[in-house]
């Protein structure tokens, strides 16, 4: 079996995370920020039994694995919709001037990449997440010098009329990715329930770290733009006469292939775990379902 190391763990589902936050669409407040870490809260105190589990040396079992391959598949239609609808938005050549066939290239490419990086099992892919989240770190301290720049503190007062609870559950909605922690937990040497507890509390820091950023900058303009993060993004601007738009688009295409290949090398991980005479073609499968997932779910 592939071993991972606690960062690697928290490397690979935190470039999952963010991408998912890049995708946040709709109005954002300070409510919002506070239901996240609410919600980060609820899958901390959900996941520690399963650490313990794992802890004494648990096995899941194969109903419990089918159901997370059923997860992971879901998800990872999911994480192609998102990437399409927010494509949208982010200035990407190919889409620009192909309309849709654009968006099917660029989707394409990525899934291709997906496929090659998942292939390479999920011990290679951690290395390679640590690598990625070190530059997503980077860019997201260069968004946030930009956010906190502006000293336009009175943004954060903005009201989107939206109620607690419906915020924990949007971010509970928006905390698939815990599908495959849940499986990768498992794949960790030791340390179960302090990866856990670490990567539960990165989760609601990063969350209201992105969050904060983009009302700081989007607060007063909230009501005409669909996706407040990519927006704050594109309008950062931390040094005089540089914006990060660019950098922005080169870390959201990572991070999507990222957190596409996680969920599928999870979901081959899975399938041979389940079928073990299923030796070949495990992450085309699963990448072939996710692709169809997510044809169903943005024709709905």
């Amino acid at each position: 079996m592939n071993r991972i190391t606690a960062g690697q763990l928290c490397a690979m589902g935190l470039t999952g995370e963010l991408f998912v936050l890049f995708c946040t669409e709709g109005t954002i407040s300070a409510v919002t920020v506070a239901g996240y870490s609410i919600g980060a809260g609820v899958l901390l105190a959900a996941a520690m039994p399963l650490a313990a589990f794992y802890r004494r040396d648990g096995r899941l079992c194969r109903t419990v694995q089918a159901l997370l391959l059923l997860w992971l598949i879901i998800w990872g239609g999911m994480l192609f919709s998102m990437q399409w609808k927010t494509s949208r938005a982010i200035y990407i050549p190919y889409e620009n001037s192909g309309g849709s066939a654009g968006k099917l290239l660029v989707s394409g490419l990525i899934g291709l990449v997906c496929l090659y990086i998942s292939s390479a099992g999920i011990k290679a892919l951690g290395r390679a997440a640590v690598i990625a989240a070190a530059v997503g770190t980077l860019c997201l301290l260069a968004a946030a010098a930009g956010a906190v720049k502006s000293h336009e503190w009175e943004r954060l007062s903005y009201d989107s009329g939206a109620s607690l609870g419906g915020e924990v559950l949007r971010g509970l909605k928006a905390s698939g990715g815990a599908g495959a922690f849940a499986v990768l937990l498992g794949m960790q040497r030791k340390g179960y329930i302090r990866s856990t507890a670490v990567y539960f509390s990165a989760k609601a820091a990063l969350s209201a770290a992105v969050l904060v950023s983009a009302l700081l900058v989007t607060g007063g303009i909230m009501q005409t733009t669909d996706f407040p993060v990519v927006t704050a993004a594109q309008l950062s601007q931390p040094f005089p006469s540089q914006r990060i738009d660019a950098l922005f688009l080169i870390v959201f295409t990572v991070y999507a292939v990222f957190a596409i290949a996680l969920q599928a090398a999870a979901a081959a991980y899975l399938m041979r775990e389940i079928f073990p005479g299923f030796r070949r073609f495990r992450s085309l499968t699963a990448i072939a379902l996710m692709i169809a997932a997510a044809a169903v779910l943005t024709l709905l």
